[in-house]
């Protein structure tokens, strides 16, 4: 089967917020499962990536091909987009990107390090929401 044209960076930011909102459900889910702690910080970041490029499609501005949340604040304070104090931590969750999707590339992440994870998500996702309607 022949994948669709790529929509990518052409899609409408309240299509990329409808799948930070599915990221962060899939993480919320993963309390009451048996998920590991790893993958349910990758869909938090995921979340939180997504609802930080809706944003910036949002105020018309193009986004780097990025996982890095640090790149994409940067991009927003060069544009002038306020991020509040209280969310610039979001940084923090760019390594669940990558390397949490693989065995053997991640320490323990503790119930504590899940939560805040999710807890910081939700949060961006919340901001990002407000922006964009």
């Amino acid at each position: 089967m022949t994948p669709p044209p790529r929509k990518g960076f052409l899609a409408l930011p309240s299509e990329w917020l409808t799948h930070a909102r599915s990221d962060i459900a899939f993480a919320r889910l993963g309390l009451n499962q048996d998920i590991l702690p790893e993958q349910i910080c990758f869909h938090a970041q995921q979340s939180a990536e997504k609802s930080l490029k809706a944003v910036l499609l949002h105020a018309g501005l193009d986004f780097p091909f990025t996982h890095d949340l640090e790149v994409l604040l940067d991009t927003m304070d060069a544009a002038g987009i306020e991020v509040p104090d209280e969310l610039q931590e979001v940084g923090s969750l760019t390594p669940y990107a990558v390397e949490t999707r693989y065995p053997g590339f991640w320490g323990d992440i503790g119930e504590s390090d899940v939560r805040e994870a999710i807890e910081l998500a939700e949060k961006i996702f919340s901001w990002a929401t407000t922006r964009v309607s």
